[in-house]
């Protein structure tokens, strides 16, 4: 019997934790199962909050990470994460792909004071108010005055 290509492809991306010695932990640490409450703000005021899952561990050899955010009839959102220190120290590349919204964003992240700031020049998406069972997330844009507007926000805690 022969594997399934899902199957395959799921073994070769996957990986079951970081490789020898690369420390992954900056996002290595949200490694499981989580729910999130999602609140997309337009820009007249006005919210819609939806319930959604992110799903968090590691990938290609263990030299990544990847998570996978369900916003079920909206979005199903993946990112590949991993540490570049040729782009500076604690530097990370980050590619998240949304084909529901057809959107391809790219990141440069690093800590930044207790947060996780991923900077896409016009976007940036931050981790914030992390615990071991919780954290925050939000997603900003640029405007064209400069301002930042916030675009998205999860609350977002562990499955138990």
């Amino acid at each position: 019997m022969t594997t399934p290509p899902s199957a395959a492809v799921g073994a070769a991306f996957l990986a079951d934790g970081p490789a020898d010695g690369l420390d992954l932990r900056l996002f290595g640490q949200f490694a499981g199962s989580w729910l999130l409450d999602c609140t997309e703000y337009d820009p007249d005021g006005s919210s819609t909050v939806r319930r959604g899952e992110w799903h968090f561990g590691y990938a290609l050899g263990g030299h990544a990470t990847t998570d996978v955010w369900v916003l079920p009839g909206v979005e199903h959102g993946v990112s590949v994460r991993f540490p570049d220190p040729s782009a500076g120290p604690g530097v990370w590349r980050s590619t998240w792909v949304g084909p529901g919204r057809h959107r391809v964003h790219t990141f440069l992240a690093a800590r930044v004071g207790a947060d996780i700031v991923l900077d896409g020049g016009d976007l940036r998406w931050t981790f914030f108010d992390i615990e071991p069972d919780s954290f925050r997330w939000r997603n900003e844009a640029r405007q064209d005055d400069g301002v930042w507007r916030l675009v998205q926000s999860f609350r977002v805690w562990r499955r138990s």
